[in-house]
């Protein structure tokens, strides 16, 4: 059976929750209210206002913009080769050491070549046998050739000879003796016959005398038919003769023509042979191209090399120069010729005249840098080549030298810093000040250099520019 509570029970949680309101919204703390000394609340610092920066400003001035080119080169000795071997092999001695001086020509290296020299003994041999027989075949030649021609002149001779004899005199001549031996032989005859029926007709003087104009008639009758066949013979010599001198001719035109051209192509042939050798001989030399010093070896005796890898390497230290690398849009921008300034980074001081003296190609004449063994391999040169007047400076190869290059200069042109101009979507544009107002102005911009912008169009001098 519950009971209820008597009324001031109740009470007493509802006092106890009254004083805890009373106390905490009190000015003091517990500890104060109950009689203790309490330690006071700190003061808050009150936040700064913000400061907003003033933008900078800057005037359109008047005066020189230049646009330039910068790079790094490097001191190197105008004539430096790197040498190699042209052909793989085993070096059989090195001659120079690092440091040493070397003249145009000298032998710095070679590579063992026994084999090669045994061939080239042989190849000399057999030159020299195909040369023996070509002039033993030259000197052939010359004797028949005078013998020829010699047989030429007497065939021609006897040619003209035959041809200035004319037969129709001779047989003229032995025609009138016919006649004459004829007539003579008619007479001769009438007179015998006269006296024929005498019984010493043998004896009389008739007789004898138509004896003797029968044989002449018979000599005459025989000199003519010998005068009409030689007439008849002699066209018949003189194309024989034509043909005698012909092959006296052609005779004298072979024998002009040379030696059998086998024998010119075995000396030919040895020549190529030899020449091929002595090349060869000549890939396995390293010869120094120059005056100048020997500052790197990297093989020795013994070793085996590749051909076309550099071994040595040679420069002259009294003539140096600058060399860079550039980008081809930097070269495109240069010439040969164009004058720069050169300032060496030991000497920072120093601002040297300078000159490019050769652009690789298609930029300049350059583009390609003979063999240095000699030979005709050539190798990419794409460095930019620079003539410096060093003077008395004791700068050595291998020194860094900042190189500046006026691609462009103009006088008395507007101009303001980069840091004036903004750019938005490709529009370039400057924020003039005109008192309290402020207002966009899109500008064309000329050359540019670092510090400083040609205005084309857009300012005029003296305005004022907010920056970004």
């Amino acid at each position: 059976m519950n009971k209820k509570l008597p009324a001031r029970l109740l009470l007493v949680p509802l006092v106890l929750l009254g004083w805890l309101l009373v106390t905490s919204c009190s000015p003091g703390s517990p500890a104060t209210w109950l009689g203790t000394e309490a330690t006071p609340a700190p003061t808050p610092t009150p936040l700064p206002t913000a400061v907003v920066p003033e933008k900078p400003t800057y005037t359109v001035e008047r005066g020189e913009v230049m646009d330039s080119l910068t790079f790094t080169g490097r001191v190197s000795p105008l004539n430096e080769a790197e040498l190699y071997f042209r052909t793989d092999g085993r070096v059989l001695q090195v001659y120079v050491e690092r440091g040493q001086p070397v003249r145009a020509g000298d032998r710095l290296a070679e590579l063992d070549v026994s084999a090669l020299h045994r061939q080239l003994a042989q190849a000399n041999l057999v030159l020299e046998t195909a040369l023996t027989d070509l002039q033993t075949a030259e000197d052939e030649r010359a004797y028949n050739l005078a013998r020829a021609q010699v047989n030429l002149e007497t065939e021609i001779v006897a040619l003209n000879k035959l041809k200035g004899y004319d037969p129709a005199a001779d047989l003229a001549v032995t025609r009138a003796d016919l006649e004459s031996a004829t007539i003579s032989l008619a007479r001769a005859q009438g007179r015998y016959d006269a006296v024929a029926h005498e019984p010493d007709i043998a004896m009389r003087p008739e007789a004898q005398a138509l004896q003797e104009a029968t044989l002449a008639y018979e000599r005459a009758l025989a000199a003519h038919n010998q005068a009409v066949r030689q007439g008849e013979q002699r066209a018949y010599d003189v194309q024989a003769q034509e043909k005698r001198v012909k092959l006296a001719r052609l005779e004298v035109e072979r024998l002009q023509a040379g030696v059998d051209p086998r024998l010119e192509q075995a000396v030919a042939k040895a020549e190529l042979d030899l020449a091929d050798l002595r090349a060869q001989i000549t890939d396995t030399l390293i010869l120094a191209p120059f005056d100048g010093e020997v500052t790197a070896i990297n093989t020795a005796a013994g070793r085996s090399v590749e051909g076309f890898r550099p071994v040595i390497v040679v420069a002259d230290p009294r003539e140096l120069e600058v060399t860079g690398e550039l980008s081809s849009d930097d070269m495109g921008e240069l010439s040969e010729g164009q004058e720069a300034t050169a300032v060496p980074v030991e000497f920072p001081g120093q601002t040297l005249p300078a000159t490019i003296r050769l652009l690789p190609y298609p930029y300049g004449s350059g583009g390609s840098a003979p063999s240095a063994s000699g030979g005709d391999a050539e190798e990419a040169d794409r460095a930019t080549h620079l003539d410096v007047q060093f003077g008395a400076l004791a700068v050595e190869p291998g020194d860094l030298v900042r190189v500046t290059v006026v691609l462009e200069r103009k006088e008395d042109v507007l101009w303001l810093p980069p840091a004036a101009i903004r750019t938005f979507e490709g529009r370039k544009f400057v924020v003039i000040q005109e008192g309290a107002i402020q207002r966009r102005v899109d500008v064309t911009v000329g050359i540019e250099s670092d510090d400083r912008v040609e205005i084309v169009s857009g300012v005029e001098e003296g305005d004022v520019v907010v920056g970004p």
